[in-house]
């Protein structure tokens, strides 16, 4: 079972506030703002609207968001730190004056803070926002959620050879949309990258693709897929697709990885995550906007030739593997989405040590395929011409002795994680 369970994880590697002057008739429920789930106890020191926008005592507020505070009599200035190490910000706001400045960039405010009852007031929508939480406004009860926005940490390294960079993302090839955002070092290397390599670029229209899928995934020697699993396998083949309203013999023209592969799609369509929302297509989407070349480190070709190269056993697993998913209560995807927003790198490498419980599957589908991607990634570093490249692949790919960044530390180069 742990086999199987290794196996199938290695496969699957984003308000503004109209409200009535000051002065205007309050409404039938006060105000209230609520801070991760918590309600903030303003005192006699309440939040004020002035021409349609909240203003809030910045102390009370900030302290809340886990900011330091610090005032400057003479100057007026309010200076607050954050000492949330997900979120590296300092704010400074001048009284009366409608420009603040965030890790000292200038941003224009629509209300300058102002002194109330000897109290500093500042615009709630922005101290927010630059503080790295979200808001929301629900109207009907007249109140305020502020809620913590978790970044995702993901597997982020660093190369470097003289004026040649390259970035290494270890990716899951799925995802929703609680995956994002990312995190700023994430983000920040991509903006600098000249050129975005993946493992293949899915942005490409290949229309003869699944003709040749099909094709290779279909036996022609006279055999079929019950010539080539375990009764008990194909048992369970038929018993899952009686369940599925499909004939129980749909499936033997193909091979076991062919045929896994087809219950994997039936199964996604009911998954909350998407390939759509992979990493992988996040950045291959951002390149395309951002007009940066994509390059790719394999092929679909490479990549389905590894699939049908497999054995019959090792076929076998994948298909008891995606048969098995059917009826596991949980999707199998959780601990991976919840590995990879945390940037838990003890854990995946744990999960490419389990993945060399089958040698066969572990060569082919990490071994061989690491050497190749790290012999492109040295040509990268090497390159006569000065780049910044953002490699993302799968994040098995990474870590581990047979991983990316060790193959790439065997040639020489230091590999620093971000």
């Amino acid at each position: 079972m742990k086999k199987l369970a290794a196996i199938l994880i290695s496969l699957v590697m984003a308000v503004s506030f109209a409200t009535s002057a000051a002065g205007a008739a309050a409404p039938a429920n006060p105000l209230q703002i609520y801070v991760d789930g918590e309600l903030v106890h303003f005192g006699e020191d309440k939040p004020v609207k002035v021409n349609g926008t909240t203003l809030v005592p910045v102390r009370m507020l900030l302290e809340k968001l886990h900011f330091e505070i610090d005032w400057n009599q003479e100057s007026q200035v309010v200076t607050a730190t954050s000492t949330d190490p997900r979120n590296v910000a300092v704010i400074s706001l001048q009284i009366g004056h409608d420009t603040a400045y965030v890790n000292s960039k200038p941003m224009k405010l629509l209300a300058a803070p102002q002194k109330i009852n000897q109290k500093s007031y500042v615009p709630l929508r922005f101290i927010v926002e630059e503080s790295g939480y979200e808001i929301e406004w629900d109207e009907k009860r007249n109140q305020i959620s502020i809620d913590t926005v978790i970044e995702s940490r993901g597997f982020l390294w660093k190369a470097e050879n003289g004026d040649n960079v390259v970035y290494l993302l270890g990716s899951i090839h799925v995802a929703n949309e609680a995956m994002y955002p990312l995190r700023d070092e994430i983000t920040e290397a991509f903006s600098e990258a000249d050129y975005l390599a993946v493992e293949v670029d899915v942005t490409v229209e290949n229309p003869d693709l699944g003709a040749y899928i099909e094709d290779l995934g279909t036996y022609k020697d006279g055999t079929t897929l019950r010539n080539h699993v375990s009764p008990e396998v194909y048992a369970y083949l038929g018993e899952l697709l009686t369940e599925l309203e499909v004939p129980t013999g749909a499936l033997d023209p193909y091979e076991p990885w062919y045929a896994s592969m087809i219950l994997d799609s039936v199964a996604s369509e009911d998954s909350e995550y998407d390939a759509e929302l992979g990493i992988d297509n996040y950045f291959m989407n951002e390149a395309l906007e951002s007009k940066i070349p994509i390059m790719e480190l394999e092929s679909y070709e490479s990549q389905f030739k590894m699939f049908d190269s497999f054995s019959d056993a090792v076929q076998e697993q994948l298909l008891a593997g995606s048969i098995y998913s059917f009826y596991q209560e949980e999707d199998s995807t959780d601990d991976l989405f919840e590995m990879w927003v945390n940037g838990d790198v003890e854990q995946l490498t744990q999960m490419a040590v389990d993945t060399k419980a089958d040698a066969e599957y572990y060569k082919a589908m990490l071994l061989d395929r690491n050497v190749l991607m790290a012999d492109k990634i040295k040509g990268f570093l090497t390159g006569s011409q000065p780049a910044t490249y953002f490699v993302v692949v799968g994040a098995l790919h990474m870590v581990g002795e047979d991983g990316l960044v060790a193959l790439l530390e065997e040639m020489g180069y230091t590999v620093t994680r971000l």
